[in-house]
């Protein structure tokens, strides 16, 4: 597989980390210089630029005299992304409630319709991208731009452990319920109950996680 010259360094960073995420690459594995110059045809300075920026997504460590290893997350770490998240997305439903537009909310409805279907379809993939519009939505119509980026920063980490769930299709089924009661109560103006539930929503995918790791 080889890769062209144009934003190599994006393009060698974009595909390690989607085989971390996606788990072609498995936690715990050895990072294989040689192996991947020689699959992807370019030298090994895309390469370190690449793993540079994946230890600081919190994807990879360096082990002194060891060598580059993909992280075995821990439970400390999905329980501490998780209540940070769950905390700021409370505060964005709420901050969200006044700039959201009925259209965008009926728009992500429909995205929890068509996601559904899809899982009853043995196809999870919607369910991910609705998943991702949902959440989103909410931090973008915050208008809170110190919120908007701490969230950039930990969506990589937190897209690879909701890879997760897909375990189990009844995770899925769960977690698009709830993003439709999410958005309804949003469209009704039902505020405090979307907080509410926005948050037993992230608490429910963390103990899922932290149980598959546990």
């Amino acid at each position: 597989m080889g890769f062209d010259n144009s934003n190599l360094h994006d393009r060698v960073y974009f595909h390690l980390r989607d085989q971390i995420i996606y788990n072609e690459i498995k936690p715990g594995s050895r990072i294989d210089y040689h192996q991947i110059t020689e699959d992807l045809g370019v030298s090994r300075t895309p390469i370190r630029d690449a793993l540079n920026r994946l230890q600081q997504d919190g994807l990879i460590e360096v082990k002194p005299r060891s060598g580059t290893y993909v992280r075995i997350p821990q439970v400390k770490d999905i329980a501490e992304i998780y209540d940070l998240r769950k905390a700021l997305e409370r505060q964005a439903v709420e901050l969200a409630a006044s700039y959201i537009s009925k259209e965008d909310l009926t728009s992500l409805l429909n995205e929890a319709d068509y996601a559904e279907e899809a899982i009853q379809r043995g196809d999870v993939a919607p369910f991910f991208q609705a998943d991702r519009n949902l959440h989103r939505s909410v931090i973008h119509h915050s208008c809170n731009q110190r919120m908007i980026a701490i969230m950039d920063t930990l969506e990589i980490q937190i897209h690879w452990y909701g890879i997760i769930m897909t375990k189990n299709f009844d995770r899925p089924l769960q977690a698009n319920n709830m993003h439709r009661r999410i958005v309804q109560a949003l469209y009704d103006s039902r505020i405090k109950e979307a907080q509410i539930l926005m948050e037993e929503h992230i608490e429910e995918i963390k103990q899922s996680v932290i149980s598959d790791y546990s």
